[in-house]
């Protein structure tokens, strides 16, 4: 009994020493020293003493916390770095048996002022920066980008596809849900990305594998785009000028004031961005005994349009934040087209019906929005122990799709058309609580709960052309009037840890979805209630010499939205309609990544590995309608796999010369489980982009691209691959306060989008040309907002990640 009891005793000491130990060696937490903020992108480096070389380099957790954990006992010299911030130096940290762990408490970093320097820092920032659970693409890389949007500075980035209509797609999809500032944004997909202008933004987050804390819808992940928040103290700002060749315009502007508790801004957005395209579809139909072959060409010309203003204000007490941001503004995307049209009609092989016509057709979806979001955040202590919470409302009003298409004859006299209006209320109402509890000192629970809600209701009309009475008549038998709502509740859970140079996270998320639609076509009306779970992992380990190995699995869903499942035909063009499918299920997705990161020196190499598998994946497919016409219609096709690597190499090859080469090599396959005309369909998709940045002289900076987007397939046929190379000179001016940028972009005419479509009862395929040339001229202003001097050596390189970030 005795020898039980001692070692029981002895256990009971072992485990208090474990427990009690503080795992790390060295701590500390990095914040501004004018406003308190936390700073999560300096570089944190220990030397041992008398070394050149770190022994240890990271990044601080986003709430400026860094641990130190695998190191020796010895003494130690700790470096941070940041640009526009002053050097902080610690020397003389020893670590030994009586001081195993040292904590530094909060590292005031020092914003360097104009004036104090003679030299300036000259930096290039990593094009892209790898975390535990994102990928972070900085927006002033990108020269290209100036007076675009947040598509301009995606398009260089590995597995990002933008077709010649300016579609993007990530990993051969779609879907993938856009999110700014972590709130949804007022619009989806590429619209989203349009409507934002790259000088508003900071840096774009993409998230392939989010973890239980983020909303699980979008197949390929969440597009994150971080705005720039201009935290320098008094008053800045900046604006922007646009112009093209396309007739492209725009004019951004963001003013901010900050004080030392408050803060606020005011922005806005008068953007056209205008694109022209020669647009040519051969198609061929067959009903019954009957086929329509038809050819249409000529010149299109479509319009992402954004008119907004914003503004928002920040207060900061000793523990808590208060926030709120509100916008307001007019937005949305027409296309119009204005074609030669040549119809032939053919049974048994006999021709009894031509047509030459012209045709001509108008796409406009608008709206009318306001949003605002509130919200607090509340640190109970400096440890990372904090509650937060949010609630953002949006209302779209003057909500309007609006389809017009007519075939008018040699004499210009109309012979067929019709007119379609689809007007809609939207509401959005998105609430969060989120809480983080230090658990020990690498550890941490966090929790939460959403609730979000997307309600649209409206109705639509269709006129169409009698060529008797020379009117339009309105088809009561198309009229309808629909109902849509979707309810989200989630709660999730995460732990977090670390182990020496081991990092964990890993969470589940909980999710009951309640759908309901509602139409007044006799039995279309459907409701869905459903409870389910989607876990999540992320590991990260460090080896010796800044290698990094990150692996990651997320569950995601493609829940169906509204224009999936509208139950009534629709016409996009004369001879294009479409029809949603209100029994369409959700996509299921299983997500997996590993990736290997390396710092050599001056230069950056990385890869990732990637599979994803998909259940029921929707697709819009298109089958004969009427002699002519087509009919779009969404259906669960069956299964896709996507498998691949998506490889990356930062070079500085000279002071003057930063390269990055980008590529990604994945098999696509798409089991078709829907008879439709189409097969099981394989194919092997590569991109290829070559990014180079010259500093010619000491305020001119040229950057020239290339890329190669490879072919890729759908379960009814395939797209054709094309090359583009892009060209962009950026002078600045004032001391860097004016900067003058020109863009060319498909410097030699070569991107050509090529579609085809082939099954037994349907052939077709569309060519798409982009209009030429392309030029964009930017000039962009900015006060007091980058004070990147300092009295160190000149340099023009990112030694080590992070740096200027």
């Amino acid at each position: 009994m005795k020898k039980c009891f001692c070692l029981l005793l002895t256990l009971l000491c072992i485990s208090y020493s474990v427990m009690a130990a503080p795992g790390f060696r060295i701590k500390g937490k990095i914040v501004d020293a004018n406003n308190n903020q936390p700073i999560d992108f300096a570089d944190v480096l220990l030397f041992c003493e008398g070394d050149v070389n770190p022994v240890f380099h990271a990044l601080p957790d986003p709430d400026g916390t860094f641990r130190i954990a695998d190191v020796k006992d010895g003494k130690y010299n700790l470096l941070v770095r940041l640009v526009g911030y002053d050097l902080y130096n610690r020397p003389g940290i020893v670590l030994d048996a009586v001081s195993k762990a040292v904590d530094l408490g909060m590292i005031a970093m020092k914003p360097l002022e104009v004036g104090l320097a003679e030299v300036e820092v000259v930096a290039q920032k990593k094009q892209v920066i790898y975390k535990l659970d994102k990928k972070v693409i900085e927006a002033s890389s990108n020269l290209l980008a100036g007076g675009g949007s947040a598509v301009d500075i995606l398009e260089n980035t590995p597995s990002i596809r933008v077709d010649a209509e300016g579609e993007v797609s990530f990993r051969g999809s779609t879907g993938f849900t856009v999110y700014v500032d972590g709130k949804p944004s007022v619009f989806s997909g590429t619209q989203a990305l349009e409507q934002i202008p790259a000088g508003h933004i900071e840096n774009i987050e993409i998230i392939t594998t989010p973890s239980a804390r983020h909303d699980t819808g979008g197949d390929v992940g969440i597009i994150n785009i971080v705005t720039k928040k201009h935290a320098q103290h008094g008053f800045s700002g900046m604006v922007n000028l646009t112009g093209s060749t396309v007739l492209s315009r725009g004019v951004d502007f963001l003013v901010s004031q900050q004080n030392k508790a408050s803060r606020w801004y005011l922005g806005g957005v008068w953007s056209d961005r205008l694109r022209k395209s020669d647009f040519d579809q051969e198609k061929t139909t067959i009903i019954s005994d009957t086929a329509t072959t038809s050819h249409s060409n000529g010149p299109r010309k479509s319009n992402n349009f954004n008119y907004s203003m914003k503004a928002g204000w920040m207060y900061t007490l000793p523990h808590t934040t208060l926030n709120a941001d509100f916008e307001g503004g007019y937005g949305g995307r027409t296309r119009n087209g204005d074609l030669d049209y040549k119809e032939k009609r053919l049974a048994e092989g006999i021709t009894f019906g031509e047509g030459d016509y012209y045709s001509r057709d108008d796409y406009d979806l608008h709206e009318t929005y306001f949003q605002g979001t509130i919200g607090f955040d509340h640190k109970f202590d400096d440890k990372g122990h904090q509650l937060t919470g949010s609630f953002y409302l949006k209302y779209g009003g003057n909500a309007m799709e609006y389809f017009q298409s007519d075939l008018f004859n040699k004499n210009n006299e109309r012979e067929k058309g019709h007119r379609a209006w689809e007007d809609e209320h939207r509401w959005t109402v998105r609430g969060n609580l989120d809480y983080i509890y230090p658990y020990s000192k690498t550890g941490r629970l966090e929790g939460g709960y959403q609730y979000f809600s997307y309600l649209e209701d409206g109705d639509y009309t269709m006129h169409f052309w009698d060529p008797q009475k020379k009117e339009f008549y309105n088809r009561d038998d198309i009229y309808n009037t629909f109902y849509f709502q979707h309810g989200i509740n989630s709660v999730y859970a995460i732990v977090a840890d670390s182990y020496k140079s081991f990092d964990f996270q890993a969470g589940v998320r909980g999710e009951h979805t309640h759908r309901v639609l509602r139409s007044s076509i006799p039995g279309k009306d459907r409701t869905y209630n459903k409870f389910e779970f989607f876990p999540s992992l992320h590991l990260g380990y460090t080896f010796p010499k800044e290698h990094k190995l990150l692996a990651s699995y997320s569950r995601r869903i493609t829940r169906p939205e509204l224009f999936f499942m509208e139950p009534y035909i629709t016409y996009r063009d004369f001879y294009s309609a479409e029809i949603g499918n209100p029994d369409i299920r959700s996509e299921y997705i299983n997500s997996f990544e590993l990736n290997y990161k390396k710092n050599i020196g001056e230069h950056t190499v990385s890869a990732t590995v990637f599979h994803r598998s998909r259940k029921d994946k929707i697709e819009r497919l298109r089958v004969p309608y009427e002699a002519g016409v087509t009919l779009d219609s969404m259906a669960n096709v069956g299964h896709d796999y996507s498998t691949g690597i998506e490889l990356s190499g930062q070079v500085q090859l000279t002071r003057w010369w930063n390269v990055n080469l980008n590529g990604s090599l994945y098999h696509y396959k798409v089991k078709n489980q829907y008879k439709t005309g189409g097969e099981n369909e394989t194919s092997t998709n590569y991109d290829v982009m070559w990014n180079n940045s010259f500093d010619v002289f000491k305020y001119t900076r040229i950057q020239v691209d290339g890329n190669f987007v490879g072919p890729s397939v759908t379960t009814q046929g395939r797209t054709d691959a094309f090359w583009y190379v892009n060209l962009a000179v950026r002078q600045q001016l004032m001391n860097r306060k004016l900067a003058a940028t020109l863009s060319f972009r498909d410097v030699f005419n070569s991107a050509r989008y090529v579609s085809k479509i082939i099954t037994s009862d349907l052939q077709s395929i569309t060519r798409i040309r982009p209009s030429y040339p392309l030029i964009t001229l930017t000039l962009s202003y900015t006060f007091n907002n980058f004070k990147a001097k300092s009295s160190q050596k000149k340099e023009d390189h990112d030694l080590f990640e992070g740096t200027n970030h």
